[in-house]
């Protein structure tokens, strides 16, 4: 049996899911593969390269680690130095699933992230003693990764899907904090090759268990954010916290 509790955080409401123990699903609410439950939005098949940043698609722009002295674009994180941004309109439809209609018109601060989160809602009144540890603890390390204060997850984990997506998800929680690879690098550190880039993609966008499985950390062999199932804002927003910036 499938336990759940919900949680508000700063990129939107969160849905958890435990098997008694372990983790075993973390999703925006509303974002198109979030388990279907009575009293929560239906999921929306919102495109996942969606959105806007400046009145011009985010998809386009290309990542850039901030030096921790002064805050400015540094280190191109990828070798391709010339790619020029799509006119604005090229841009698909606004926002991500729990977003829809809000628009960034600037990149913001990193303090925007950090704030409370708000209390654990249980969905079940009997859910077991392990369940609800898996949930606080769960809620007390995202309040301490959205406060800038814990860069590491320890709660414990258990990823269902086929051995290919456990294989891929499993590189991606090697991807360290403040780091960002391409498909294809987590296509080798998966065991296999480069050339697997894109059903490695099909892989990681079907991560169960966003932000502690670091899918917001895999770009396009460019440096373009390229899409996240709970839309490019939230992908920027998690970059940004982890000290990147967008051009």
């Amino acid at each position: 049996m499938t336990f759940h509790a919900q949680l508000a955080s700063p990129l939107g409401a969160i849905l958890l899911c435990s098997d008694g123990e372990h983790l075993t699903g973390l999703y925006f609410i509303g974002q198109k593969d979030c388990p279907a439950l009575r009293g929560l939005p239906p999921p929306r098949s919102t495109d996942p390269t969606a959105g806007l940043m400046s009145g011009m698609p985010l998809k386009h722009f290309k990542a850039y680690r901030l030096t921790p002295s002064t805050d400015l674009p540094s280190t191109d994180l990828f070798s391709q130095d010339n790619l020029r941004r799509t006119a604005a309109s090229a841009a698909g439809p606004d926002g991500g699933p729990a977003m829809a209609g809000k628009r960034m018109p600037e990149p913001r601060s990193r303090q925007t992230v950090h704030e409370a989160l708000g209390p654990l809602s249980l969905a079940q009144d009997d859910a077991p003693a392990g369940a609800k540890a898996a949930f606080e603890q769960t809620r007390q390390e995202l309040g301490e990764y959205f406060s800038g204060s814990r860069r590491t997850f320890s709660i414990p984990l258990r990823l269902e899907g086929t051995d290919f997506q456990k294989k891929v998800w499993r590189a991606l929680l090697d991807i360290p904090y403040g780091e960002c690879v391409s498909y294809g690098d987590v296509a080798v550190a998966a065991g296999l090759t480069a050339q697997h880039g894109r059903p490695v993609g099909t892989a990681v966008g079907r991560n169960p268990i966003t932000i502690i499985v670091p899918c917001h950390r895999v770009l396009a062999n460019t440096g373009r954010l390229n899409g996240y199932t709970g839309g490019l804002e939230r992908k920027f927003a998690l970059l940004e916290l982890e000290g990147f910036t967008l051009r």
